[in-house]
Order: structure tokens, then sequence, then C-alpha cells
């Protein structure tokens, strides 16, 4: 299948110059303006909306699921698109229960609907973890996954989690999973550095620091492990190779985000929001385009 645009890609600030992906930015969030509020978030919500168009989803008809869905907007943007969106979530639990993932959303999905039209009827929300998804194999016709894979835990959790995608996506059927990815990895942002860090503290500073796991930068993703825990525990085959090329546009502008969650942009203007530098590393946000290979 050949698809029209590079979806494999890094988040670039030129991104922001193609006339589609500002339309998907436009339908999604209609009251902003998405040349004056640059940011790599509303980047990954477009990503998906255009994916899904070229794959031939917005059909009327496909089964969707969204793993990590939260409350996000693109859950109701699409019940006007497809036959069904199933949300998942661990709704009322974790870190993000409090704004991204209130138990609310399952009680009542209304309450988080944006001002335009939607098909409640299209859109089932339910309480399930990522990692142990409770659907017979093969059971959707595509899989999203937006800034939520990374948080599930150790690699071998993210793992577990890609491997359900790959397994309740039907033969034939397309995943796009937009993870965060370390576009520069200072040597001493390591888990080995701060598990030392850890142990010379006596555990005050780098507390969740192990020899697998970096405390700081956790939960981004090398590119190595984009394939190590995502791509190949999927057993999906990636439709297209991921481009790392950022633009020079793209580096003059890295904001900050200090210890406390305060974040501080390089001149002082919070956008473009795309790159951003915790410890001594930089992230953005980075696209993954999956197949489901058909058997045989």
């Amino acid at each position: 299948m050949t698809l029209a645009r590079q979806y494999a890609k890094l988040c670039d600030l030129r991104d922001f110059e193609d006339p589609e992906l500002i339309g998907a930015i436009r339908s999604l969030v209609p009251e902003r303006d998405p040349l004056a509020h640059i940011e790599r978030k509303v980047w990954e919500f477009a990503m998906v909306m255009l994916f899904l168009q070229d794959t031939g989803h917005l059909d009327g008809h496909s089964r969707v699921l969204s793993v990590g869905a939260g409350n996000e907007r693109i859950l109701f943007w699409l019940t006007n698109r497809v036959g069904e969106v199933v949300a998942t979530d661990i709704y009322g639990e974790g870190h993000f229960a409090a704004r991204e993932a209130h138990v609310s959303m399952l009680e009542d999905p209304a309450a988080h609907a944006p001002a335009y039209t939607w098909q409640p009827d299209r859109l089932r929300v339910l309480a399930m973890d990522g990692r142990s998804l409770d659907f017979a194999d093969g059971s959707f016709d595509a899989v999203f996954t937006v800034s939520s894979i990374e948080h599930f835990g150790a690699p071998a959790q993210i793992a577990r989690a890609a491997s359900e995608i790959g397994r309740v996506l039907r033969p034939g059927g397309h995943a796009i999973i937009v993870t965060e990815c370390l576009v520069s990895h200072h040597p001493l942002d390591t888990a080995a550095v701060d598990l030392a860090i850890r142990v010379a503290t006596l555990g005050r500073r780098r507390r969740r620091a192990t020899l697998r796991k970096r405390a700081r930068l956790g939960e981004v993703l090398t590119r190595r492990e984009l394939g190590g825990v995502i791509i190949e525990p999927s057993k999906l085959q990636p439709m297209q190779p991921l481009d790392t090329h950022l633009s020079p546009e793209t580096f003059a502008h890295i904001t900050t985000a200090t210890p406390d969650g305060h974040l501080d942009a390089d001149g002082g203007d919070t956008y473009p929001l795309i790159l951003m530098r915790i410890s001594r590393s930089v992230f953005t946000s980075a696209c993954l385009v999956l197949v489901k290979s058909a058997p045989g």
C-alpha cells in the first residue's frame, strides 16, 4: 500500500506548513488557530486522523480501538467517520486520572465532548488496562494510541501493550502508535548514572531509578527502544522507516521542563512547543505506522 505522505517521523516545525495537516487540526480544534498555537500534541492527533483517512478507515464502517484513550477529543471526532470507536483506559486510576482519564468518562462521555456534533451510539468507553486487552484476536480494523504507551511502565510492560495491539488487530489492519522519542540523549541521562545517584544519596534523589529504568527520562524512549519495545513485540510490519530528520527551524526553539513541572521556553514564547528538554536531553513526538500481515 502506497501512503500519501510520510507518517513515520519525528514532529517537525515545517510539518505545520502542510495545508492538510493544518486542516485536520482545525477540524479537531476549530476554536484555536493552529498557526498561533503550534505544538506537538495537536500534530499527534492530526497524524492519526490523516493516517486513518489514507488507509481507508474513515469509511463509516470500520471498528477502531484507542488504547490509553483518556477523554481526548479525537474519540468524538471519529464517531462521525467510523462505524464504532472503542476507547480503553484505566479510568479513575494512575497519574492521569484527574485530568486526562477521569472516571466520569465511563459514566458520562458527553460531559467531555466538544461543542460540535458527534454520534453517542458509536462510542464505547471501557475501563481496561492496555497491557491486557479483553478482546478476541483480530477484533479491530485499526488501533491507535497517542502519547500513552510510554507511560505503561518498564520496557517489558510497554512491550506487553504493543503485543496486545498487534493481537487484537485483524490481518490487513493498521496501527498508528505515537509516543515520545529522544532526539538527543546526553550520556549522563542513563539508568546507570541515575541509579548511582540514587545509591550515593541514599535514595533522596532519583528514587525511581533502576538498572533498567531512567529516573528523569524513564517515560521517553530512544530510537532503538521504539523498535525493541514497540515494533518487535507487536509483530506488526512497519509501513515506513522512521524519518528522524529535523529542520534547523525546529531546533531554534526548545522548551525546558523543570523538575517542578514548569515549562521554560527559549526566548520566553510558549509556542512553538515541539522540542522538549528534560535534564540534559531533548525529545519530541514520534509516529510509527504499522500493518498486520495476512496469514501465510
